[in-house]
């Protein structure tokens, strides 16, 4: 967003303007009132959830500790250091390959090792710490999150890393997207449902290939399950490493509400999924239906395909 229309926008009230965000993304209004869509539901969470339960979520300490606590059978990313000062970070005391970022934002992430200096780090991490952008996304609970940079070892050490983000409604994991190539330009993804079939579903990211089942994807499945219990919607991520599960984070606002999904019954699916309801059994017309109320029909369904195809 260019930086005049972000001054003009400063002064509106979060509902008009998470309205006005959303008309530029979907091309229609929201309802977030009496959300049905996913997108509505998640839009209406940001505008109105400031309960304690949601505020801990975008603070990554916080989740690490969560996780510890109720999933030890899964690996969690040591903190080896935290801070506002990086004068106070040795250096020295790091392992070959760690990791920086945010403790209270997203998509910033940089990969150190024995040749890293702090100059360097200084000019990366260089507008981390000011509170997490309003007017961008609109994620109120990472305004809760503790400002500071955290230091976590890199799992793997730089070997490529199988990334699964389990998409969990009311403590039942529901759809599964795998990324492919996370960190590089070759950035692919395939999502499955939770028998691990693929489906022709897009959600940003080029369709990538389809791979087989993991192994210890019922222990995934677990993991996600139980730290997505108490929660309408909520999205757990892992690392898979060699048949080891890591724990990555919590995602309460996918996408920051702004990102669709193809075809667009997925929005209306996973919005019925976060009101409690199974399978939808009326769309507007012209749009497939993701899943079929009835499951003796699953032979015919217009939207689920094996090897990514549409039906």
């Amino acid at each position: 967003m260019r930086s005049s229309l972000r001054r003009l926008l400063i002064p509106l009230p979060d509902t008009l303007l998470r309205q006005i965000m959303y008309l530029r993304c979907y091309r229609r209004r929201g309802d977030f009132k009496d959300p049905t869509r996913f997108s509505e539901f998640l839009t209406q969470r940001m505008l109105q959830d400031r309960s304690p339960e949601i505020a801990w979520t975008c603070d990554k300490r916080a989740m690490k500790e969560y996780a510890a606590a109720h999933t030890p059978w899964i690996n969690v990313p040591e903190t080896l250091w935290r801070g506002t000062d990086l004068s106070q970070l040795d250096l020295s005391s790091l392992p070959e390959s760690w990791v920086i970022k945010p403790n209270h934002g997203s998509n910033a992430v940089h990969f150190g090792d024995p040749s890293t200096t702090l100059g360097e780090l200084r000019e990366v991490t260089r507008g981390w710490l000011r509170p997490f952008d309003r007017i961008a996304v609109g994620e109120w609970a990472y305004t809760a999150a503790r400002r500071e940079l955290i230091v976590e070892p890199r799992i793997g050490s730089g070997r490529p890393l199988a990334d699964f983000k389990m998409f969990v409604f009311h403590g039942e994991l529901k759809l599964v997207l795998t990324y492919q190539g996370r960190f590089t330009d070759g950035l692919r993804a395939v999502f499955y449902n939770r028998e691990w079939e693929p489906l022709d579903i897009r959600n940003g990211a080029p369709r990538g290939t389809v791979s087989p089942r993991p192994q210890n994807f019922e222990e995934m499945v677990r993991a996600a399950e139980t730290l997505g219990a108490g929660y309408a919607s909520m999205r757990v991520d892992f690392y898979n490493l060699d048949g080891d599960l890591w724990f990555s984070e919590l995602t309460p606002y996918h996408g920051g509400g702004l990102d669709p999904f193809t075809p667009e019954s997925v929005d209306h699916q996973l919005g019925a999924w976060w009101a409690g309801v199974g399978a939808i059994e009326e769309l507007p017309e012209g749009l497939p239906r993701l899943l079929l109320a009835d499951p003796e029909e699953s032979d015919r369904r217009p939207v689920l395909g094996h090897e990514g195809s549409q039906k």
